[in-house]
């Protein structure tokens, strides 16, 4: 009897080992469609069938196997040491030239009324530019000599007296307003990288480095630090705010590495905003810390994923979840372990039941988008909850992992039953956080940190103008 309890004990313990191993291979296998589907599959969120197979899964059919043979070469490479190029910029062609005169206040002598011998004296170049026109203008200031008065022996020498110069926009440098404005708006509207821009420029007659181009596209940013500042503080006294973040790449950061990870973090106004202001704020971290500093002053609800970094706001703020992260969740599942797709589309299809209500009654007052969401949504939402109630799924695999991001944020997703103000989603955010990413594709990375803090910068205030807004903020002379 000995035997057979000890061989019972062994079996269980073999049979809990084959479960274990079953398990994990199955989520291994998930993780491998998972992936492939990313590389292969379709990038909508619609609902739709399975993942498409590999273009690659037939080995037979030999394509890239063996690599070209191409014979023996011998290349002799001779070095030679490049010569630094200079970082200051200067014309490069023979450009049409546009003379400015600043002229005198007065063209007579203030002490004896004599009128001045006028002549010019040069100020320097500015580079302008235009649409499919570059240009320079050669700025002249004008002088003044009193002949009368240089010729009295009761003054000392010559009397000259100069025009008055404008501030200039950037002192010493070729760079005019409409040059850099039209630089910032190449990179931040169109995504085109300063390292495109200084060839087209080159083209138009105007050799610049990169360094330049950004230190312009810096000096720009701190010209109109203020408007950001305005702009930020007003987004904090709305009642309902949009949350998000993405990671970009800042090369030289104290204490971090060049390959690490900075984050962009995006604040801005729900659709249905009077005045729709978009923020963003460039920090090297992701921790709690930046949140809470970030929303220091903000006294209202923010509709934001589940990032757990959000959970260390300050406590006057109500959170609200993001039913598209949960359905997204829910995709994942359906492309996941074989025994749980149908279990994944059903919870799909729910979330599919829900987005079209909140389509349907777009337009609606807020008391009638509260009555529609008691009476529509809230029974397809408790039977969300009824029917993960009654399933177990596989634990770590997919629909496993969406299963716990809806358990954590229930409380959060729930928000938007009793308030029509609230958005059932964060896809707003993640629009408009979608420039910087397109952006990031093409510039890549910042080089320092007061680079990336332009590219916030700019990044906001151009989205802020996309949304025609800027009409509506209310400007006043005492706020600048």
């Amino acid at each position: 009897m000995d035997i057979i309890e000890e061989l019972k004990k062994i079996n269980a313990s073999q049979q809990a080992q084959i479960e274990e191993l079953i398990r994990q291979n199955q989520i291994l296998t998930e993780q491998v469609k998972y992936l492939r589907n990313k590389l292969y599959g379709h990038s909508s969120e619609k609902s739709i069938d399975d993942g498409q197979t590999s273009l690659f899964d037939d080995a037979s059919n030999g394509v890239f196997e063996d690599p070209e043979s191409t014979g023996e070469q011998i290349e002799i490479v001779t070095v030679r040491k490049k010569k630094r190029q200079s970082q200051k910029a200067k014309i490069t062609k023979n450009l049409p030239i546009k003379e400015e005169l600043i002229e005198l206040a007065e063209h007579n002598c203030h002490n004896c009324g004599n009128a001045y011998q006028i002549f010019k004296r040069l100020i320097g170049d500015k580079f302008h530019l235009q649409p499919a026109q570059a240009y320079i203008v050669r700025r002249y200031q004008e002088v003044g000599k009193c002949q009368h008065c240089s010729e009295d022996v009761n003054y000392d020498g010559d009397q000259f007296v100069s025009a008055t110069v404008p501030q200039s926009f950037m002192a010493h440098s070729l760079a005019s307003e409409d040059l850099v404005a039209t630089i910032i708006a190449n990179k931040y509207e169109l995504a085109l990288p300063l390292y495109r821009q200084r060839q087209r420029l080159k083209g138009l007659g105007l050799s610049v480095s990169e360094a330049t181009l950004s230190n312009w596209v810096i000096f720009g940013s701190e010209r109109v630090a203020l408007v950001d500042q305005l702009l930020f503080r007003k987004l904090k006294q709305q009642p309902y705010l949009h949350g998000d973040e993405t990671p970009i790449q800042v090369l030289r950061e104290p204490g971090k590495s060049a390959t690490s990870k900075s984050f962009l973090w995006e604040m801005r106004s729900a659709a249905n905003a009077a005045t729709s202001i978009i923020h963003f704020h460039y920090d090297p971290s992701r921790s709690e810390k930046v949140a809470r500093a970030i929303y220091e002053g903000f006294n209202g609800t923010l509709v934001c994923d589940g990032y757990a970094g959000y959970n260390h706001i300050p406590p006057g703020i109500r959170r609200a979840g993001c039913w598209a992260h949960g359905r997204r969740k829910f995709v994942d599942g359906t492309n996941g372990i074989e025994s749980q797709r149908s279990l994944g589309r059903k919870f799909v299809k729910k979330f599919d039941q829900l987005f079209a209500i909140e389509r349907k009654a777009q337009g609606f007052s807020p008391q009638q988008l509260l009555e529609i969401r008691q009476r529509e949504s809230k029974p397809i939402v408790d039977s969300i909850w009824q029917l993960m109630s009654e399933t177990t799924p596989i634990n770590k695999s997919k629909l496993g992992r969406a299963y716990t991001y809806m358990v954590n944020q229930r409380e959060q997703l729930e928000v938007f039953l009793n308030d029509p103000g609230v958005a059932i989603s964060n896809n707003i955010a993640e629009r408009s956080i979608k420039t910087s990413v397109i952006g990031r594709k093409n510039w890549l990375f910042s080089t320092g940190q007061r680079g990336a803090k332009a590219n916030a910068l700019f990044l906001g205030l151009f989205e802020t103008a996309c949304q025609g807004q800027f009409k509506n903020v209310g400007f006043r002379q005492k706020e600048m």
